[in-house]
C-alpha cells in the first residue's frame, strides 16, 4: 500500500512538472512579453525632457495605422537638414533617447521622439517586437515629412533598432538607419533568451529550453495576434538598397552579442558599417562610448544629407 502510494505521488509530482514547464511557463512568459504594460524604472533619464538642454519642443500626436494614438516630442533645428525619427527600446519610453536630442540639434537636425505602442503615455495593447511597432515608426515618418522637409532618418535601439529596419526596409524614401543593439530575428531571440533565462531565474533551470522555447514563441504570436517570423531584422537590413547603415552595439552585451550587428551588417551590404563600443550594458552604447558613437551617426547624416551612401570597410 505504501509503494503504491508513493508511486502515485511521485507520478502525480511528474504530471505537475510537466504541466508547469511546458505549459504554464510558456504561456505565462509569452504573455510577458506580449501583453503585460511594464515600463522600466530610468532612473538616468528620468524628469529630462529636451528643455533640460535648453531645447526648444512641443508635445505632439498622432495615429499609427489602426487608430493607435501615439504621444512624442517634436524637437526643431534652425535652418534643418533633415530629421532624426528616434524610436526607444522594450519597455522604456521616449526618455531614453532624449540624451540624443542635443547632438541632434547641433548637427542641424530635427528629432522626433515619440512613445512606441504599448509604451509611455501611447495607446495599444500589446507588444510585438516590432510587427506592430513598425507601423509607429511608419507613422511617426509620415508625420515628419508633413511638418518639415528634408530627408528622414530613423534610429532605434534594441526592439526600436528592429523595428526601423523593418520600416526602412518596407519605406525606400528613408534616408538611412541607426540601428542600435537589436536581434536578428524573434525566433533567433527568444531561442537565445532562454538560454539566458536558465541563469536569470532558479525556477527556469528546469524548464528545457527545447521545446519551451518554441512554445513561448507560439504563445507569443497567438496572445500577440501576429506571425512571428515575419519579425526577421536581418531580412530587413538586406532590403535597405544600399542606403547608409549603422548597426551598433556593446561589445560584452550577453543579451545581443555583437556578432549579431555584424551579420546584421553583412546583409545589409557593404555600404553598412558596424561600431562596436566597449560594455557589458544592453542598450547602453552612447552613454558607454559618447565620443564614438556621435562620430559614427555624424558620418551617417552626412551621407543622407546628401542624399548618397559611401563603402566602408568594417572590422570586428
Amino acid at each position: 500500500m505504501r509503494r503504491s502510494w508513493i508511486k502515485k505521488a511521485a507520478m502525480l509530482a511528474a504530471a505537475a512538472f510537466l504541466v508547469f514547464a511546458f505549459g504554464w511557463v510558456p504561456y505565462f512568459l509569452g504573455g510577458i512579453a506580449t501583453t503585460r504594460r511594464f515600463q522600466y524604472n530610468d532612473r538616468e533619464n528620468a524628469g529630462l525632457t529636451p528643455a533640460s538642454f535648453d531645447l526648444k519642443f512641443e508635445e505632439v500626436s498622432f495615429n499609427a495605422k489602426g487608430g493607435v494614438f501615439l504621444e512624442g516630442w517634436w524637437v526643431p533645428a534652425d535652418d534643418a537638414r533633415g530629421t532624426v525619427v528616434l524610436v526607444h527600446g522594450l519597455n522604456r519610453s521616449r526618455l531614453e533617447m532624449v540624451r540624443k536630442t542635443p547632438f541632434l540639434n547641433r548637427k542641424g537636425w530635427n528629432a522626433l521622439l515619440f512613445d512606441l505602442r504599448h509604451h509611455g503615455k501611447s495607446g495599444g495593447t500589446v507588444s510585438s517586437f516590432g510587427h506592430f511597432e513598425k507601423q509607429d515608426v511608419h507613422a511617426a515618418a509620415d508625420w515628419t515629412r508633413a511638418r518639415s522637409s528634408g530627408p528622414v532618418v530613423l534610429w532605434g535601439v534594441s526592439l526600436g533598432g528592429a523595428a526601423a529596419a523593418l520600416a526602412a526596409a518596407e519605406d525606400p524614401s528613408v534616408a538611412a538607419l541607426v540601428c542600435d543593439s537589436s536581434y536578428r530575428s524573434l525566433r533567433d531571440t527568444v531561442d537565445h533568451h532562454m538560454t539566458l533565462a536558465r541563469s536569470w531565474r532558479w525556477w527556469m533551470r528546469l524548464v528545457p529550453s527545447w521545446p519551451v522555447g518554441a512554445e513561448v514563441l507560439y504563445w507569443i504570436g497567438r496572445r500577440g495576434g501576429f506571425d512571428v517570423d515575419a519579425v526577421d531584422v536581418r531580412a530587413a537590413a538586406a532590403r535597405l538598397a544600399g542606403r547608409p547603415a549603422l548597426f551598433v552595439c556593446n561589445s560584452g552585451d550577453r543579451r545581443m552579442p555583437a556578432e549579431i550587428a555584424f551579420d546584421l551588417k553583412a546583409a545589409a551590404g557593404d555600404q553598412a558599417r558596424v561600431l562596436v563600443v566597449p560594455g557589458n550594458s544592453h542598450g547602453g552604447a552612447w552613454r558607454d562610448g559618447t565620443a564614438a558613437y556621435e562620430r559614427a551617426v555624424g558620418e551617417i547624416l552626412d551621407e543622407a544629407a546628401a542624399g548618397r551612401g559611401v563603402r566602408l570597410a568594417s572590422t570586428p
